[in-house]
């Protein structure tokens, strides 16, 4: 191994950082996925350290899912494939276990939808608008039928929250999205399964289309609150308020219908 990779580690915390330095190498591309760490022993060398402190900084980057152990002839510690999914998945899970008031939880998620809403008005192409415009009137018909297909309008909703992450054009909200649908997508359908919610909610949509197409954040912004606050209201009468904390979402109810 190359002595000059590694530097030696001092201070309280030596596993921290030595995981650090192999973070630091991985970032770097010294290593790349599928390639074989240094063994233990040459670690402890090259961090001058202890081999229980290498051994706890190997546990922390497999949990991380950034290293994975092989055994065999060929075993030891592996750079691991980063995988999208997988930590979408691992996030959408520790949200759920954390038992955040449901309040908390709609605050995240209205933050998180604002900071999607500003780079989407700014970025939209007119195919995408175009797109968006038409999934919204999809979503008005099946949302006005006398027995409402709620597959059909579980797949419209979803497609039109992943083309607004697309207008924004940025991974990290895409990922961030996919994180929150898996979190509080059942809490989110309630409105469509209110009758006296279900074709406001459609109409919202089609007229945050139309503020897109116009360029019109302040309204794109306010349809948004008038979303949330409905959501908020419908799931107090369904769960009640004590799962509940008021949040203070912008709203203009005039703006709301056609």
């Amino acid at each position: 191994m190359n002595q000059t990779l590694f530097h030696p580690v001092t201070g309280a915390n030596k596993s921290e950082a030595i995981g650090l330095q192999i973070e630091a190498a991985i970032l770097a591309k010294t290593f790349k996925p599928g390639d074989r760490l240094p063994s233990e022993r040459g670690l402890q060398e090259a961090f001058k350290t202890s081999r229980g402190s290498v051994r706890e900084a190997l546990r922390t980057l497999r949990q991380k899912g950034i290293l994975e152990a092989k055994k065999g002839a060929k075993g030891g510690y592996y750079i691991k494939e980063a995988n999208i999914n997988e930590a979408v998945d691992n996030l959408a899970v520790m949200i759920k276990q954390q038992e955040m008031p449901l309040g908390k939880l709609l605050e995240f998620q209205y933050a998180m939808d604002q900071a999607i809403l500003i780079p989407a008005v700014a970025n939209a192409s007119q195919s995408q608008i175009e797109r968006m415009t038409k999934l919204a009137d999809q979503l008005v018909l099946r949302c006005n039928e006398m027995t409402p297909d709620f597959e059909q309008i579980s797949n419209i909703d979803k497609q039109l929250n992943l083309l607004m992450v697309e207008m924004a054009d940025n991974p990290f909200f895409e990922w961030m999205m996919r994180s929150v649908q898996l979190t509080f997508r059942s809490y989110e359908f309630v409105v469509y399964q209110t009758p006296e919610l279900r074709l406001e909610i459609a109409r919202n949509w089609r007229n945050t289309a139309k503020a897109i197409r116009d360029r019109d954040l302040q309204k794109a912004t306010r349809l948004y609150g008038h979303w949330y606050i409905l959501l908020e209201q419908c799931l107090e009468d369904k769960l009640g308020k004590t799962l509940l904390q008021k949040s203070d979402y912008p709203s203009d109810t005039s703006n709301s219908r056609d």
